[in-house]
């Protein structure tokens, strides 16, 4: 087995190690959309505002669209599910990845997941959709073709695209929910 490959762990730099007892080292998301698959997400009244925005609808059309109407929260809502996921999260086809669609507006408790070897979620993708394994010492384990590939895909310049444009849209939106939240006093 290649060398660096073997030492991947987690989609961390080569060669470095982790244990399950070291402090938690930040891990790169790869994607998987399990997270958006176990949970229902709670939004608040401001970023379902936000969202329908960057949808191009008004609230009550989003609100009638993508929100659990089971849930009767004036000021939060759930948003629903499809397929046994969030209605907003795409299967890349004849891939291991998914997209959210909402990735530049997406909640607080989306943008505030923080993937990481400890969450199941995150060790159960890995092992469906890349088909590793994560040791006890933090090593991932998996065929040859597995690891290349899983690493390959860590790597890719598309993943650092990705990452780059989310951190530069947080700045918008941040600034559209601080204009949503304020908007009914600014018309005073």
């Amino acid at each position: 087995m290649d060398a660096g490959l073997e030492a991947t762990t987690f989609g961390l730099s080569r060669g470095i190690e982790f244990s399950f007892g070291q402090e938690e080292p930040p891990i790169v998301c790869f994607r998987c959309g399990e997270c958006c698959a176990r949970y229902q997400v709670c939004l608040s009244l401001m970023e379902a505002q936000c969202i329908a925005d960057d949808l191009g609808l008004s609230l009550d059309a989003f609100l009638d669209r993508y929100v659990d109407q089971r849930w009767h929260g004036p000021e939060s809502f759930l948003l629903r599910q499809r397929d046994g996921a969030c209605i907003f999260l795409e299967h890349t086809e004849g891939s291991n990845k998914t997209t959210c669609l909402i990735q530049r507006v997406k909640p607080a408790h989306c943008r505030e997941w923080t993937p990481s070897l400890y969450r199941r979620e995150c060790r159960d993708g890995l092992a469906k959709y890349w088909k590793l394994t994560v040791s006890p010492s933090g090593q991932l384990e998996g065929t040859e073709e597995k690891l290349r590939d899983f690493h390959s895909f860590i790597e890719s310049p598309m993943i650092a695209q990705k990452t780059d444009a989310y951190a530069q849209s947080l700045g918008s939106y941040v600034r559209r929910l601080l204009i949503s939240f304020y908007r009914p006093w600014l018309s005073l």
